[in-house]
């Protein structure tokens, strides 16, 4: 049984077929074929079994497939204290952040990182994507998440970075003095990031518990282009303070008061707590601790 062999068993278990399976992983559909029929032998096993032109899992493969996921992790873990066993910090981090923090908080992250470690490649993607199954599948090294509290979960390890303040923000022109109300704001043009993103769930709950409904004139995935709409005067943003804190300083924006805004949130550093940590992650983890401004008054 080689890694390779249970990597393409792994990769059809979850994309459904040889094809797309060769596709992510870079090779022939014959040579995933063939790793697969070669494990299915040595396992005594049949793994997957034909269904009109993809492949359905067997009973056997999906009892299997928690320990088929271990033997990747371990060999994974063996590569990693063998490769950088005496030697520098070299190499591929795979890392994930939503588009707020991949533009706002990690190019400082990352400078310190090079300075630190330049031997370092950070790889890193923003959503959508789901990284809690890119963890499982060994496909991820760490996440910087911005959460309401610093999580409980015993599979993860969290690292605060820094204290976020999710906030209204508006032009100049459409600035109010008072505080507005909820239900001021539902008769304003409200512009949010997109239906699931934290900062617009922690506001929908803030309306529901009011007997209001959150109805945004707009919604993006992408905070700059909401940023963009603010300084066009299209409506109220939803945004993290951290994305128009030049702005604000300048007066390009205003924050907009709002009756019990704003909503506070933590970024912070995650990894799978049961997972070998590299040398690699070592080094990102040194540099996060020594960002980090949580719980400091500022």
């Amino acid at each position: 049984m080689t890694p390779r062999q249970v990597r393409s068993v792994l990769k059809v278990l979850d994309l459904g077929s040889v094809q797309a399976a060769a596709k992510a992983l870079h090779l022939a559909p014959s040579s995933v074929s063939a790793q697969l029929k070669e494990l299915s032998n040595e396992l005594g096993l049949q793994l997957f079994a034909t269904h009109g032109r993809g492949l359905v899992p067997t009973a056997a493969a999906r009892q299997l497939e928690p320990a088929l996921r271990s033997f990747v992790h371990q060999a994974d873990e063996i590569h990693y204290r063998a490769q950088h066993l005496g030697n520098e910090a070299k190499g591929q981090l795979r890392v994930f952040a939503p588009s707020s923090m991949c533009i706002y908080r990690l190019p400082a992250l990352i400078e310190a990182l090079q300075q630190d470690a330049p031997g370092i490649e950070l790889l890193l993607t923003h959503e959508p994507f789901d990284y809690r199954r890119a963890f499982e599948q060994g496909e991820l090294d760490a996440a910087i998440l911005v959460t309401e509290s610093l999580t409980s979960s015993s599979d993860l390890t969290q690292h605060p970075l820094h204290t976020e303040e999710v906030i209204f923000v508006c032009h100049p022109q459409r600035f109010q003095n008072s505080a507005l109300t909820l239900a001021q704001l539902t008769e304003l043009p409200v512009i949010t990031t997109e239906p699931g993103c934290t900062y617009r769930v922690r506001a929908e709950a803030h309306f529901r518990r009011q007997g209001l409904q959150l109805k945004p004139r707009q919604s993006f995935a992408n905070v700059e282009v909401i940023r963009r709409c603010l300084f066009a005067d299209m409506g109220i943003g939803l945004l993290p303070r951290c994305v128009v804190e030049a702005d604000l300083a300048t007066g390009q924006l205003l924050e907009q008061p709002v009756v019990d805004t704003p909503y506070p949130f933590i970024s912070s550093l995650v990894y799978p707590s049961e997972r070998f940590r590299s040398p690699l992650l070592d080094r990102l983890i040194q540099v996060v601790e020594s960002q980090s401004t949580y719980g400091v008054r500022l």
